[in-house]
């Protein structure tokens, strides 16, 4: 995908004499992706006394739209007892925050 086109513009008149000049046209991302969530690990059940911060699942976030558009915040909805860690490159991780008493 071109991030930008360059041409040369050359105007000619009837008598021969011709201008030319550049012309770069850049290509603005729009917001037309959304963000995309890869589970890379998963804990199959986390017993009720498993320690705080306890490590529950890893996951990755990306977008495939560039600059701002494709920047991503990952949050938690709710009062839950887990919280989301980045670690790095776009890459999370869920764990608990206190036990998990049932």
């Amino acid at each position: 995908e071109a991030k930008n086109y360059k041409m040369v513009v050359t105007a000619t008149d009837g008598g021969g004499l011709s201008a030319h000049c550049k012309v770069v046209v850049e290509i603005l991302d729009v917001n037309d992706n959304a963000p995309e969530i890869t589970l890379t690990s998963l804990t199959a059940s986390v017993p009720e006394d498993a320690p705080p911060r306890t490590v529950v699942a890893l996951f990755s976030v990306r977008d495939r739209d560039s600059g701002d558009n494709g920047r991503t915040e990952c949050a938690i909805d709710g009062d839950l007892p887990f919280s989301l860690s980045p670690t790095f490159d776009n890459y999370y991780e869920l764990r608990t925050n206190t036990a998990l008493d049932r």
